[in-house]
C-alpha cells in the first residue's frame, strides 16, 4: 500500500521541495510527530496518573508498572524498527505508527481494567519506538543537508515533545473537569478522547510535508566498518541512567505536587512550563550541541536535570506535615516552577545530544545503527525507572524518597557522560 509514498501523493515538484525550501518547517513538521507520541501519549500520563489513580484505586507500583509496560513496548519496537526500515524506509512506519497511537489514545477512553490500561501503553510505547527512531534519522539527515541550521533543527525535533506536554498542560484537566461536571463515571476517560483527537489534527498537519522528505536509504555495513559499541561506553552509560533517573520525574512529579499541597491551576502552570522551556531549548541548546562532539552535553545536561529533581524532593523533607498543607506559600511555589523550567530546559537536549553525538562520530550510513543503540539502552533504563521509583515510592520511604534516588541516578549519569570523547580523540574509549 502506497498511500503515504512521496510519488503518489505530491502533485508537481512543490510538494517535494518543500523540504529544501522549508527546512525548519518540516523539521516542525516532525516535530508534531514528537509530540504526539511522547509528549501526549507518554508524558502527559504524568498529568492522567494522578486522576487514574484516584479513580482506579491503583498503588504507586501499579502506576508506575504502567509506564514500565509502556518502555517495555518502547524497548521492542526499537529492537525491531531495523527491519521494518530496510523494507519500506522511514516516512512510512513514522506515519502509520502515528496513526494507531492516535488509535490507541481514542481506545484509552472507553477501558477501565487495569490489564487492558497496561496493553495500550505497551501499545503506544511500541510505536514510538518506532516514530521516535525514525523520526530522529529523518530529523539527523536533514539537518546534516542544512548545515547552517543543523543544531536548530535538532532542536526543533526533539523539541516537538516539549509542544505536546504543553498541550497537554493546557488541556487534560479541563478536559477532565468539563466531564465530570457532565456526569461522566470516569471523566479522565474524556480527557483521553480529547487529546486523541488534538492529536489527529497535529498528524494532518504534519503528514504532506513529511511524506514530501528524501531519505537516505539503509545501507549494508561490514562488520569491520561498523562502530563498536565500547566506543560509546560512558556517554552510552550515562544515556541509561538518564533512561532510568528521568523517567520517575516525569512519572510521579505530579504525585509529589499534589502531596505539596498544589492543586489544579498550579499543576497546570508547572506542567505548562516544562513543555513551553522544551520547546525553548532548540534555541538555548543549540550552539553546544554544534560543538560538542564527544559527552559534554550530555554531561551538563545530565547535572542540570538533578539539580531540578532534587528541588522538589528536598522541599518534600523539608515538610513534615506533608499530607497536611493546604497549599504551597511562594517560596515553595518559586522553587519548584524553577524545577520546571530547569527540567524543561534540559530535559529532550539529553536525548538530541545522543542525535548529536551519532552525527558527529559515525558515517552516515549508520546513523540509524547509533540512534537505535542509543534508543535502546534509553528504553531499557525507562524499563526499570518506573518499577525502582514505584516500589520505592510504597515501601522505602514514600515519593520523596524515590525522587531523591532519582536525583542521585541523574548526577552520576552527568559524571558517567563528561567522560566520552569524541571519536576523533586519541583519548576515546575502544
Amino acid at each position: 500500500m502506497h498511500l503515504f509514498d512521496e510519488n503518489s501523493s505530491k502533485n508537481g515538484q512543490g510538494l517535494s521541495s518543500f523540504p529544501q525550501e522549508h527546512p525548519l518547517l518540516t523539521a516542525l513538521a516532525l516535530a508534531f510527530g514528537a509530540a504526539i507520541t511522547l509528549g501526549i501519549s507518554r508524558f502527559a500520563y504524568a498529568l492522567f496518573l494522578p486522576l487514574m489513580r484516584t479513580d482506579l484505586n491503583w498503588s504507586y507500583l501499579t502506576a508506575g508498572n504502567m509506564n514500565t509496560g509502556n518502555a517495555i513496548g518502547y524497548f521492542i519496537g526499537a529492537m525491531s524498527s531495523a527491519w521494518a526500515f530496510s523494507k519500506v524506509g522511514l516516512r512510512r512506519p513514522f506515519l502509520w505508527m502515528l496513526i494507531l497511537t492516535i488509535v490507541i489514545m481514542f481506545l484509552t477512553g472507553f477501558v477501565e481494567n487495569a490489564i487492558v490500561i497496561f496493553i495500550f501503553r505497551f501499545l503506544l510505547g511500541f510505536c514510538s519506538g518506532y516514530i521516535f527512531i525514525a523520526g530522529g534519522v529523518l530529523a539527523t539527515q536533514l539537518s546534516s543537508q542544512h548545515t547552517h541550521h543543523s543544531g536548530l533543527i535538532l532542536g526543533i525535533y526533539y523539541g516537538g515533545v516539549g509542544g505536546g506536554i504543553l498541550l497537554s498542560s493546557l488541556l487534560v484537566n479541563p478536559f477532565h473537569d468539563w466531564a465530570q461536571s457532565d456526569g461522566f463515571v470516569h471523566p479522565w476517560q474524556i480527557a483521553w478522547i480529547g487529546m486523541a483527537l488534538i492529536s489527529l489534527f497535529l498528524f494532518v498537519l504534519l503528514m504532506k510535508p513529511v511524506i514530501a522528505m528524501s531519505e537516505v536509504p539503509e545501507i549494508s555495513v561490514l562488520s569491520k566498518e561498523q562502530i563498536h559499541p565500547r566506543r560509546s561506553f560512558w556517554i552510552g552509560s550515562g544515556y541509561f541512567l538518564y533512561g532510568i533517573g528521568h523517567v520517575g520525574y516525569m512519572t510521579f512529579v505530579i504525585a509529589m505536587l499534589r502531596e505539596l499541597g498544589f492543586t489544579g491551576g498550579s499543576i497546570n502552570l508547572f506542567y505548562g512550563l516544562i513543555g513551553l522551556f522544551m520547546m525553548l531549548s532548540s534555541r538555548l541548546w543549540a550552539r553546544l550541541l554544534d560543538k560538542s562532539k564527544g559527552g559534554e552535553a550530555m554531561g551538563l545536561v545530565n547535572l542540570i536535570l538533578a539539580i531540578a529533581c532534587f528541588v522538589p524532593t528536598i522541599l518534600a523533607f523539608l515538610d513534615n506535615n506533608i499530607d497536611q498543607k493546604m497549599g504551597p506559600n511562594n517560596l515553595t511555589l518559586f522553587f519548584v516552577m524553577s524545577s520546571a523550567m530547569l527540567f524543561g530546559s534540559s530535559f529532550v537536549v539529553a536525548v538530541a545530544s545522543t542525535t548529536a553525538f551519532v552525527k558527529h562520530n559515525y558515517p552516515k550510513n549508520q546513523w540509524s545503527i547509533g540512534i537505535r543503540f542509543f534508543t535502546i539502552l534509553f528504553a531499557t533504563g525507562q524499563i526499570i525507572g518506573p518499577f525502582l521509583i514505584g516500589f520505592i515510592a510504597d515501601h522505602l520511604g514514600g515519593l520523596r524518597v524515590g525522587l531523591l534516588v532519582s536525583t542521585i541516578i541523574l548526577l552520576t549519569a552527568s559524571l558517567l557522560a563528561y567522560r566520552q570523547k569524541s571519536f576523533a580523540s586519541k583519548k576515546s574509549v575502544g
